[in-house]
């Protein structure tokens, strides 16, 4: 009986270990088979065109950094000194041309005026005192020439004596000096309205100036007083531009001073909007050369309504020839702001996202300044389907 019970207990522990021994095996061969499983659903880009980059050539460009400036600026000054009893604009203003800007206080300016004009009438008032002088001199002139005449022809008949004939001869004299110094004092009293006049003048003038305006329709970009404050001649007030003919004004290197003269063209582009650049033309250069930084000034003018004064820009210009790294355009991929290509692997076909530096376009391309070299296997298409990291069957 004891065998009987040592036999069937024996039996359970062998059928128990069995059980467990295939429980582990399913759950290795489960294991085994999801691990299997997930190399074998990895994704697979199929289809995948690849160019291989090489240097292309062209005509090399360089560029210098600039700045938007209005071609047409005024430093608009007083021209005589005051306070400022008001100011009639601010910054941003549109003004036409002769618009009032500020005024100066103009109390001591009337009153030299007033004056001025005062001494013109007194002098004017003296001139018609001069006019009937030398209306009487004249007259009197006449008359003792006609007295002369007569008493001359009296002594020749011996009708008077010498001493009348004497007395009558230096009345004569007496009226012709006497007609001279009331001519010569009209001149002086002319002067002294000549004079008058031009201190009337200069008054006008200067309360005319205690109006300050605009000298040419513009737009004003800075206010520098307010009233109340004092006016000083030749220091500006405002500074006026006219925001419809811009220009941008660039440093360039002076190895390339051979390069570029009047009428050379050129490209711009401006930071704020550096996908969109425009053509120009160079209408001024100087060419003195700044030794400091070894550049010279170019200037370009911009077509109306691109820029706004004070913009940074670049100013490209054709460099002669060369080679360029360059990618098709349809290659590139935006990401976060930035560039980028997907460059395949030669040995695993790995697509790995690569960012770089573009540069000019041209002929469908884009030239890559960074991030890519000589040799490289870009992806073309199809674009949208990839991502970083994913396997993909090149394109046969």
């Amino acid at each position: 009986m004891n065998g009987v019970t040592r036999m069937s207990s024996f039996v359970a522990r062998s059928a128990a270990a069995a059980v467990i021994f295939w429980m582990v095996a399913g759950l290795s061969a489960c294991g085994e088979k999801g691990e299997q499983g997930t190399a074998v659903s990895r994704p697979v880009v199929r289809d995948v065109e690849v160019v291989v980059v090489r240097p292309v050539p062209r005509d090399t460009m360089a560029e210098a950094l600039g700045t938007v400036r209005a071609r047409t600026t005024a430093a608009v000054a007083p021209q005589v000194m005051g306070r400022l009893t008001g100011v009639a604009v601010s910054e941003g203003s549109v003004v036409a041309a002769g618009a009032l800007l500020a005024t100066i206080d103009d109390t001591t300016v009337r009153a030299q005026l007033a004056s001025a004009e005062a001494a013109v009438a007194e002098a004017e008032a003296a001139r018609e005192e001069v006019d009937g002088a030398i209306s009487q001199a004249e007259a009197g002139k006449v008359l003792a020439e006609k007295t002369f005449e007569r008493f001359r022809k009296l002594l020749d008949g011996k009708v008077v004596t010498r001493q009348e004939f004497d007395e009558v001869e230096a009345r004569r004299t007496v009226a012709v000096k006497e007609l001279e110094r009331a001519r010569r004092k009209r001149e002086q009293v002319s002067a002294r309205i000549a004079q008058a006049r031009g201190q009337a003048d200069a008054a006008k003038a200067m309360l005319g100036w205690t109006r300050v305006t605009a000298p040419f329709a513009g737009v004003i970009v800075e206010k520098r007083a307010d009233a109340g404050s004092m006016a000083v001649p030749g220091v500006p007030l405002f500074i006026l531009e006219d925001p419809r003919r811009q220009r941008i004004e660039a440093s360039v290197s002076e190895t390339y001073l051979p390069l570029l003269k009047k009428g050379t063209p050129v490209q711009v582009l401006l930071d704020a909007d550096p996908g969109k650049p425009f053509s120009a033309v160079v209408t001024e250069i100087d060419p003195a050369i700044d030794p400091a930084t070894r550049t010279f000034t170019v200037k370009a003018d911009l077509p109306a309504g691109h820029a706004r004064s004070g913009q940074s820009g670049k100013v490209r210009f054709a460099a002669g020839k060369g080679t360029v790294l360059a990618v098709p355009k349809r290659a590139v991929t935006r990401v976060g702001g930035s560039d980028g290509v997907f460059t395949v692997g030669a040995r695993d076909n790995v697509a790995r996202l690569t960012m770089i530096t573009l540069g000019a376009a041209f002929d469908g391309r884009v030239e890559v300044l960074s991030g890519i070299e000589d040799g490289a296997r870009v992806a073309l298409s199809p674009i949208d389907k990839l991502s970083d990291g994913v396997q993909v069957e090149v394109r046969r």
